[in-house]
């Protein structure tokens, strides 16, 4: 008793031992019947096959049966298969792997190859497509509708080419934040917003400038956010259109040097914003300053009757940048 009070852990130790080594002599013609490798020496102790049994994942309670090698260590059930190359093995037989659903590989069972139409190894399809800008004529713009500010309204009144055939949704001081629910497009019923219009007839193309005015409000960030759910309403209310972003026309050099909102440095940022809405699939962005910068990032002065908007004249070099960057499906 002095000993168990003194010395419990040694106690514990040899009794464990005890135990163990009557459980090696217990169970070595069932359960430890095959444990042993043969190299064992005379003087092995009778507890060191418990121990060796059971990193082989053999205990008493084992039925002497082969131990299930498919489960092992350096093998993953097939649930948690692993890709081709991992070093994980596969012992399944042909007959097996054709009864499975999906291919062990990893892979579909589906020809990624692309012959049968349904995948493509590669990641191209059709929705893939590159489109290049290209020259139209006039008549591209037959089945187009316009929807922009005072600058749009220009276009409309300017370019008799466009507005004999293309459809105009456009209205001085339009912002990207109520173009689809304010009531400006006149009906012989009276008014109704662009939301409603869009659901009367379906466009070819849909061309959309619009920024300046609420250029003062939010960053660009915010600004990008409410043109991109404006598109998305478009894209579900017309959706076999050609969108095509037009980035914000530029201000005068004079006019950007000295408003601390109007300026040029907000409209490319804004600009750039919005280009990334593209996909290159069917909605596109195109920038016709490019027709009516002065070669330094600025309205070409001599082209504005008022540092914002275009003289009568002057619209013609944005309908010949339109006819320079059609798209063609």
């Amino acid at each position: 008793m002095k000993l168990l009070r003194d010395c419990p852990l040694l106690v514990g130790i040899g009794t464990t031992a005890i135990i163990l080594s009557v459980i090696s002599f217990a169970f070595k013609d069932t359960a430890y019947a095959d444990v042993g490798s043969g190299d064992e020496g005379p003087d092995e102790p009778a507890i060191a096959r418990v121990f060796k049994a059971a990193s082989m994942g053999i205990y008493p309670w084992t039925t002497g049966e082969e131990p299930d090698e498919s489960l092992s260590t350096e093998e993953i059930p097939p649930e948690e298969e692993s890709e081709p190359g991992d070093g994980a093995s596969n012992e399944s037989s042909p007959e097996e792997v054709q009864q499975e659903d999906a291919d062990i590989s990893g892979n579909s069972s589906f020809d990624l190859s692309g012959n049968d139409g349904t995948f493509d190894v590669s990641g191209n399809s059709a929705e893939d497509e590159v489109y290049e800008f290209t020259d139209v004529d006039d008549d591209y713009f037959t089945d187009a509708l316009f929807i922009g500010d005072s600058r749009t309204v220009g276009l409309s009144e300017y370019c008799e080419a466009l507005d004999t055939r293309a459809t105009f949704y456009a209205k001085v001081s339009l912002t990207i934040y109520d173009c689809m629910t304010k009531d400006f497009i006149k009906t012989d019923d009276g008014k109704m917003n662009l939301e409603e219009a869009l659901t009367k007839q379906q466009y070819g193309k849909i061309y959309i400038m619009l920024g300046i005015n609420e250029i003062g409000t939010g960053n660009e960030e915010y600004f990008k956010n409410a043109y991109s759910e404006v598109i998305d309403k478009i894209r579900e209310l017309q959706p076999d259109a050609i969108i095509y972003i037009q980035g914000i026309m530029h201000v005068t050099k004079a006019k950007s040097s000295v408003d601390k909102f109007f300026n040029n440095g907000n409209i490319d940022a804004r600009n750039a914003a919005i280009a990334e809405l593209a996909d290159n699939h069917d909605i596109f962005y195109i920038d016709m300053n490019e027709a009516v910068d002065d070669g330094e990032g600025n309205l070409d002065d001599s082209l504005t009757f008022d540092d914002v908007h275009l003289k009568a004249s002057s619209y013609e070099r944005w309908h010949e940048f339109l006819l320079h960057n059609g798209i063609i499906r």
